[in-house]
């Protein structure tokens, strides 16, 4: 039995730490347990559509888009095409990052880089729906200038992060 539970425990060693601080938490702090629980309630119906979203768009490329097609739009025989079409797609993401690492995991297992990958990533900061906001209280110059560095920057983040990672397979 207790060989049982200290597999468990290695198997979730996080979750089991959040669980532990959670009652830990609530011990302490019996009057807050309702207010969280809401809380947790709002942020979940919040972020429902979007994982739900992000399950489908992952199991229709997985069943539907064959790996040839990844690799052509996204992957090493793309070149500056799919990385400018990372950078491009990644500014109409929304969502938090999490959400997207099943669907990032799976256009990598069928041929997309981890230099695009990345390129998606760092480029996801631009938020172009967020664009005419952000210029009305900043300026037009201040949010020019500042996509355009964060969409350069996310260009080079891809190359850097595809050379620590193809780094670290050769060590």
């Amino acid at each position: 039995m207790i060989k049982k539970i200290l597999d468990l425990f290695k198997e979730y060693t996080m979750e089991t730490i959040i669980c532990l601080i959670a009652l830990t938490l609530m011990i302490f702090n019996p009057h807050k347990i309702g207010v969280s629980v809401l809380y947790a309630l709002k942020m979940y119906s919040t972020l429902f559509l979007i994982i739900l979203s992000v399950a489908y768009l992952s199991s229709f490329i997985s069943i539907v888009v064959p790996p040839a097609s990844i690799m052509k739009i996204i992957g090493k025989e793309s070149g500056w095409k799919g990385i400018l079409t990372g950078a491009f797609l990644g500014t109409f993401m929304i969502g938090p990052a999490y959400v997207f690492y099943p669907f990032f995991k799976e256009l990598i297992d069928k041929g997309a880089t981890v230099n695009i990958i990345a390129t998606i990533m760092g480029a996801w900061a631009i938020k172009v729906q967020f664009i005419p906001f952000a210029i009305s209280i900043l300026g037009w110059k201040y949010v020019l200038f500042l996509n355009i560095f964060l969409f350069t920057y996310s260009i080079i983040s891809g190359f850097v992060v595809n050379y620590a990672v193809n780094y670290s397979k050769k060590v």
